[in-house]
């Protein structure tokens, strides 16, 4: 049986991940995953646990973290780091990076109230364990209020077609650019996150390729000084992840695979270890070159 990985896993630490650190090393154990990194959003306070639970379950545990970044052309682009330190440079990183949260959090839910849903930012906060809310605690809040259990446009969200997803769907229908509740993303350049990764004795690798927009601009993001990239994903089909695999071979570039398991709340689709091509030989060649960076 070949050892499989899972390098792109969040706890309750990301505010967006349903799971104890504890839980998902030991749900990784119960898989046969052989080795696992949880990359919260933005915070690396699970490493404690992760380091205790990995001696605990038999699961070998890589430090990570995954930063937001705003890319050049204004999209959201998600830094993994690997083999992080915790150092100043980083931790003063992911304070600003909150604070930027916090103001998005608040715009948010002024613009959900304006448009007619009733919305309890102490509830927010709570729903968000008093961390920086992502998107889901706000969300959550809008379907969990009750004002809003007799809001019509919310029906199809709670019984129709879009109740299996009902958080994707509403993101993308309120929260998304152009919608009635957008509020544009602030936070770091991308080749500040790359830099501040490298700063920590990390690996910076690109999450998720596909939501970068082409070629050229995947290029300019190798050209600031990213490591590896994320071809096995669980947003990418079987083409996308042979393209990016061939993209990292020509730009000399490790490979990694990660799900983005949050667990059933905000991803209810995406299950821990579920991606094909997650062989621990990915594994091998990043502990190669940390080991030649460190």
């Amino acid at each position: 049986m070949a050892h499989r990985i899972d390098l792109h896993i969040h706890s309750h630490y990301s505010e967006d991940g349903d799971y104890s650190v504890d839980y998902l090393f030991e749900l990784a154990a119960k898989k046969g995953l052989s080795a696992i990194s949880i990359t919260d959003h933005d915070s690396i306070e699970s490493i404690p646990d992760a380091l205790n639970a990995s001696k605990i379950h038999g699961v070998e545990y890589i430090p990570g973290v995954e930063l937001t970044t705003i890319y050049d052309d204004g999209s959201q682009q998600h830094i993994l780091g690997y083999y992080i330190h915790d150092n100043p440079r980083l931790n003063a990183t992911l304070k600003q990076i909150g604070q930027f949260r916090w103001e998005i959090a608040k715009k948010r839910i002024k613009k959900l109230q304006e448009i007619g849903f009733s919305m309890n930012e102490d509830n927010v906060w709570q729903k968000a364990n008093n961390r920086p809310p992502t998107a889901t605690a706000i969300m959550l809040e809008v379907f969990e209020n009750p004002e809003n259990r007799n809001d019509k446009r919310l029906h199809e969200y709670f019984e129709g077609k879009k109740s299996d997803n009902r958080l994707m769907f509403f993101y993308r229908e309120y929260l998304s650019e152009n919608m009635p509740a957008y509020v544009p993303f602030i936070s770091i350049p991308t080749k500040e996150g790359i830099d501040v990764i490298k700063s920590s004795g990390g690996i910076p690798v690109l999450a998720h390729p596909k939501f970068v927009n082409g070629e050229e601009h995947l290029r300019n993001i190798v050209s600031m000084g990213i490591m590896g990239i994320e071809a096995i994903s669980s947003y990418h089909n079987e083409h996308e992840i042979a393209f990016f695999m061939e993209f990292a071979v020509q730009h000399n570039l490790v490979i990694t695979a990660g799900s983005d398991f949050h667990g059933p709340t905000s991803k209810p689709k995406v299950s821990l270890g579920g991606i094909e091509g997650n062989d621990y030989r990915l594994l091998e060649e990043l502990k190669k070159l940390h080991k030649k960076y460190s």
